[in-house]
């Protein structure tokens, strides 16, 4: 199989290719040290903000970091949405999935048996800005509202606030006279005085198919570190008597409510200094819940995809479909939950908890965005009483990741293209210049060794001009050699000849002589010899002289119109067939004129040395045809047929240089090879040409032809 220069160099551009592969492979190695970096930075962080709080005796007893009591103290986070009090649960999304259940297990009184469908419900709390807001959905079978002509407000389904601090407890009840709008009132210590209305307690009552819900909010600054929340539910309109009693906390056992759990605010203030941009630090108490938090994992730095544009412009813009094939999808933008789930269960929490560093990821927003995350045990008086964890997402090494690969695939198909381009050019080039070489180098000699043409030279420095240069000195070299050669012949005839006339004019006086002695027969017959070699070196050098005077010789001679069908006659009859009588020459002239524009003496010359080897090569008894033969295309055709041995294939074109010859029998005639030489240069002279082949009608011999320019009646009329 051959492949062509412009191929090979079109293949080697796609080496190109390993540019984009090396780019992949050295952005896998950045990916996994940036990530390696990621996790060391992040246990660095955990671990400083660990040493930051260890042993801070004071700072946990006040947090509460040990008396936390899963059944009675209230655990508040921050809540993610804004809440209307409208009495519906949509806002409390998504925290709603983290409600506790209250029923049977945390009733504080009941009159007779407690039936579930009778009293239960679900609570959440929250704070958010400067309120605390709790949700409280009642499931009650019968809900009873405050009479209009009461002044009391625990005779009718309602709430109690507990809230107590370093002062005391203070009780609040809410309840309403219908669905909608209510507030909180301060319960007297003393049953003689009247509740006191309380603003800075709120909420919204909306009655449901199965109950109702309450969504309440308090003002932080009316709480204290302890809060309870109990659920009265009166079914019996006339009685109005309590029948049932389910809170938070259980008073009636503890007597005071439970701790009010909430992030610290110390610890947070702690946890800013040791702050890092894009990561969230928490920490976490033993119970796994959130006590502190800083930060964010959604980075403020958003892509300016302005700024973006008018850096990757459009060929970004047209490669992002290949860039999808590639790089690593995130989201940029996500939902960062503010608030804190109730427990934070990651198999990190655990390891640390049990005192080992871990360093861990999780998924979130479908599996589509990864946080790494660094967690380390916190001690005080080397008891583990929580843990650091410091969290952070790999978008930004995802980022840098994509953009080194979105930077990598551009710059490969800008230089893919721009160096396959400059490829295919100089490919062009090249194979352009090889091919015109090869055409100088091909016209440059004929089939049959002539040099016609030279080679131009070229001012380039590279291999390519350098070889121009080295056949165009190869020409000139073979040029000079034919020349010598030719000029060799002229100059050795021209030597030959004196001491020749000298030989022959001895002879002739050495016969004289002889003549006149009466020598013997022997003698006589050594004279004849020699007389005889004598004349064929005078021939030989006859046809030497003949052969390169020619060239110069045609130079002055001048054309004619002939009709050659005429000439072919004229010349045979008075011609050859008086000189080869001994064979039969066979021709039809033609009917009509065949004018050729050209030399009769030259003509007659070179036909006469076709029909010279047609006799000396042709079989006994056959005879010698001449066709002549005219062609649309303006050509003649002159025929020389005879039979006999034929002429090799890679000698068809030889013969036609000068002393080439293929005769193997010697005759009286000399032969140097010079006759089809001669008809060669003539036709060469008159814009013809002559070819050889072995005839293909069956019978074995060859077949010259001669090919001439011939001229058309019309245009000879025109004249």
């Amino acid at each position: 199989m051959r492949f062509s220069l412009r191929l090979k160099l079109a293949l080697l551009s796609l080496l190109l290719l390993l540019f984009p592969l090396l780019g992949m492979r050295l952005n896998n190695t950045l990916k996994n040290s940036l990530i390696i970096s990621q996790q060391e930075t992040l246990s660095l962080t955990a671990q400083a903000v660990s040493a930051a709080l260890t042993d801070r005796n004071d700072l946990f007893d006040r947090e509460q970091f040990h008396g936390l009591n899963q059944d009675r103290d209230l655990y508040l986070f921050q809540l993610s949405n804004t809440i209307r009090l409208d009495g519906q649960l949509d806002d409390w999304r998504p925290e709603l999935a983290e409600a506790e259940e209250f029923a049977r297990e945390h009733l504080i009184s009941s009159e007779g048996n407690y039936v579930l469908k009778s009293l239960n419900f679900r609570h959440l709390a929250g704070k958010q800005d400067k309120y605390l807001y709790a949700l409280f959905d009642v499931q009650d079978d019968h809900v009873i509202y405050r009479s209009k002509n009461s002044l009391r407000l625990d005779r009718s389904d309602h709430l109690q606030i507990i809230i107590g601090d370093d002062i005391g407890q203070r009780k609040y009840l809410m309840t309403a006279y219908e669905p909608g709008w209510v507030n909180g009132f301060l319960m007297p210590d003393v049953p003689i005085k009247f509740p006191v209305s309380e603003q800075r307690i709120q909420g919204v009552w909306n009655q449901t198919d199965s109950g109702y819900i309450l969504e309440i909010r308090i003002h932080l600054e009316l709480l204290g570190n302890k809060l309870a929340f109990t659920i009265a539910d009166i079914d019996d309109v006339a009685s109005r008597d309590i029948k049932a009693l389910i809170g938070t906390s259980n008073l009636k056992e503890d007597k005071a409510p439970g701790l009010l759990l909430t992030t610290s605010t110390p610890i947070e203030a702690i946890l800013k200094s040791l702050d890092r941009p894009y990561a969230r630090i928490r920490i976490v108490d033993r119970n796994q819940r959130v006590r502190a938090q800083v930060g964010s994992l959604r980075t403020s730095e958003i892509p300016n995809k302005e700024q973006a544009d008018k850096l990757s412009g459009r060929i970004n813009e047209l490669m992002r479909p290949l860039y999808r094939f590639f790089i690593n999808p995130f989201l940029t933008e996500f939902k960062d939950q503010v608030s804190q789930p109730t427990e934070l269960d990651l198999q990190g929490i655990r390891e640390g908890l049990a005192g080992k560093h871990s360093v861990t990821s999780y998924l979130m927003e479908d599996g589509q965005v990864e946080v790494m995350t660094a967690i380390t045990p916190l001690y005080e008086q080397e008891e583990v009483i929580g843990t650091v964890v410091v969290e952070q997402t790999t978008n930004s090494i995802l980022s840098l990741s994509n953009r080194l690969i979105e930077e990598t695939i551009s710059l490969s198909v800008i230089a893919f293209l721009f160096g396959g381009c400059i490829l295919l050019l100089f490919a062009f080039r090249i194979s352009a210049r090889i091919r015109r070489l090869g055409n100088q180098a091909a016209s440059a000699i004929t089939p049959d060794g002539r040099i016609l043409n030279t080679i131009n030279r070229s001012s380039a420095s590279d291999e390519i001009a350098d070889l121009g240069r080295t056949l165009e000195s190869m020409l000139s070299q073979l040029q000079q050699q034919i020349e010598h050669r030719e000029q060799m012949a002229d100059n050795l005839e021209h030597e030959m000849r004196t001491p020749l006339a000298g030989i022959a004019a001895s002879v002739k006086n050495l016969r004289q002589e002889q003549l006149d002695t009466n020598p013997s027969d022997r003698i006589m017959e050594y004279i004849q010899w020699v007389e005889r070699d004598v004349q064929r070196l005078e021939e030989l050098l006859t046809s030497i002289r003949e052969a390169t005077t020619l060239k110069n010789a045609l130079l002055l001679d001048s054309m004619e119109l002939l009709d050659l069908g005429k000439a072919v006659s004229v010349w045979l009859e008075h011609g050859w067939r008086p000189a080869f009588s001994e064979v039969d020459i066979l021709y039809q002239a033609p009917e009509h004129e065949v004018l050729v524009n050209g030399d009769p003496v030259r003509l007659r010359q070179a036909l006469e040395k076709l029909v010279e080897n047609a006799v000396s090569f042709h079989t006994p008894d056959t005879a010698i045809e001449l066709q002549l033969e005219q062609h649309e295309d303006n050509n003649i055709s002159l025929l020389v047929i005879n039979q006999g041995p034929i002429i090799e294939p890679d000698m068809q074109q030889q013969i036609f240089h000068s002393m080439i010859s293929s005769r193997t029998v010697k005759d009286k005639s000399p032969h140097l090879g010079l006759g089809l030489y001669i008809v060669r240069t003539v036709l060469d002279h008159h814009d013809g040409r002559v070819n050889v082949q072995n005839l293909a009608d069956g019978r074995s011999g060859v077949v010259f032809t001669i090919t001439l320019p011939c001229v058309p009646s019309n245009e000879l009329t025109t004249e």
